[in-house]
């Protein structure tokens, strides 16, 4: 959801209670899974491939994404960011590390429908060419495999005002040659809006050991707490993440989306570890991104001086997208002037004067006067055209970003069936919620709005 400003309020008492009432759910079922002791067990989890994380446009922002991923690629970072969801959408991403290490993810995402939110599903793939085996004595054994992939289903609904939730349950498979182990994990995220601000909360991997070769292997599991602002009528975002592994040290992300253009994205990002002193994960990310109709295109790059750089490349496309147009604005009817009664042609009217009723010695009454001749009507002044005010919930990159925010609107309560969705040159879809004849009602709409966390303004309707 996009934000302007019209009024600005805190978050209503209820809102924060059902966001304080979901983070002490999340709490209460993460508390078992952290280790009971001071020290943090790095390198005791399988399954690490599930913290290589999605998306050049994320990357680029040094991860900072947990309340601002958008797209099919949401579902590894925050389902619930999925909950608005308008159309269907599938994002496609290829990774490189280590020469040899390739990294393959692709997802989609659909809306079901106002009970059931928005569907989602992917399947990650991480692999590297197949290895010649030698025994003891260097005499071939044969190749083996390498490989590790997840299929992923998620859901995720609005539960109330202002509040999504989201869940996704994992299948997991790791082979490494003979030694192989199939597990299963589940991850549950929450995103709101508070006062302008995006806010969002995730538990990744939760779920049972893995048995590997005889042993018995955690999940990396982890807290993802983050949050998001918007500036410059939204040409600048900021980010930040704050993450907690299980197995790792916790580690703090920034990011700042800069868009010059509705259509262009440069984004610069900063990791920092706070385990060890020059961690290797420690350090800057950069990544670009271009937004054409329905197809989104990011790459972004991350230097890495102990082992090689990683390279992102993702696509996202939303069906739909490019095809649907605004309505345009009709516009208002002209008022005429009422019909002017017609001006009598004939004589005037003279009053007869009364016949005696019999011959007698009485005065004749005097003659009538004439009566006045009618003057026609003054005509009617002609009244001016009636002001109109529009709610309006300010301009987006894309009018798929426009249907989302319609989306999340009607799914509120709201009436969307006079929206208009309009492209503004220079400054891309604007977003109309309605038009009305007072301006105290529309003063009341957008403030209902500003009390959901929308920012609204109310405008003269052009004509």
């Amino acid at each position: 959801m996009r934000i302007r400003t019209f009024t600005r309020r805190s978050a209503t008492p209820a809102r924060i209670a059902g966001l304080a009432a979901v983070l002490l759910l999340f709490t209460f079922l993460y508390l078992p899974a952290r280790p009971a002791r001071a020290g943090v067990a790095v390198g005791t989890s399988a399954g690490g491939f599930l913290g290589f994380e999605v998306g050049a446009s994320s990357a680029g922002l040094a991860g900072a994404n947990t309340s601002v991923a958008s797209g099919a690629s949401a579902q590894f970072w925050n389902p619930s960011l999925l909950a608005g969801t308008a159309q269907p959408q599938v994002s496609i991403m290829h990774a490189t590390w280590l020469e040899n290490l390739q990294y393959e993810w692709i997802g989609y995402a659909r809306p079901l429908g106002p009970k059931l939110g928005t569907g989602s599903v992917s399947v990650a793939y991480f692999h590297m060419p197949s290895l010649a085996g030698v025994d003891q004595f260097d005499n071939p054994t044969g190749e083996f495999r390498v490989y590790d992939m997840a299929i992923t289903f998620g859901l995720a609904r609005p539960v109330a005002k202002g509040i999504n939730v989201g869940a996704n349950a994992k299948l997991i498979r790791q082979t490494l040659a003979t030694v192989s182990g199939t597990g299963a994990a589940v991850d549950l995220g929450a995103s709101t809006r508070i006062a302008g601000t995006s806010v969002g909360l995730t538990m990744q991997n939760l779920g049972p050991d893995i048995s590997l070769g005889g042993g018995s292997y955690s999940l990396p599991r982890q807290i993802r707490l983050g949050a998001s602002h918007e500036f410059l009528a939204d040409r600048l975002m900021l980010a930040a993440d704050y993450n907690l592994p299980q197995t790792y040290y916790n580690d703090l992300r920034i990011g700042a989306e800069i868009r010059p253009h509705p259509m262009i994205a440069a984004r610069i990002g900063y990791r920092h570890e706070f385990g060890v002193r020059d961690d290797p994960a420690t350090g800057l990310s950069y990544g670009l991104g271009a937004h054409v109709g329905p197809v989104n295109v990011d790459y972004a790059m991350t230097p890495d001086n102990d082992f090689s750089d990683v390279h992102r490349l993702s696509f996202g496309y939303t069906f739909g997208g490019a095809q649907e147009k605004p309505e345009p604005i009709r516009p208002e009817p002209k008022q005429r002037p009422a019909p002017q009664p017609p001006v009598p042609k004939g004589p005037p009217v003279i009053a007869a004067v009364p016949e005696p009723k019999a011959p007698a010695p009485i005065v004749a009454p005097p003659p009538a006067k004439a009566a006045p001749e009618p003057q026609p009507a003054p005509a009617a002044p002609q009244q001016p055209a009636r002001e109109m005010y529009e709610v309006v919930l300010g301009t987006y990159q894309s009018e798929a970003s426009a249907r989302a925010e319609l989306k999340a609107l009607q799914i509120l309560g709201f009436s969307v069936k006079d929206a208009q969705i309009t492209l503004e040159p220079g400054r891309g879809y604007k977003l109309s919620l309605a038009r009305l004849g007072s301006k105290k009602s529309a003063n009341d709409l957008a403030a209902s709005l500003t009390r959901l966390s929308f920012t609204a303004s109310v405008e003269i309707a052009r004509p």
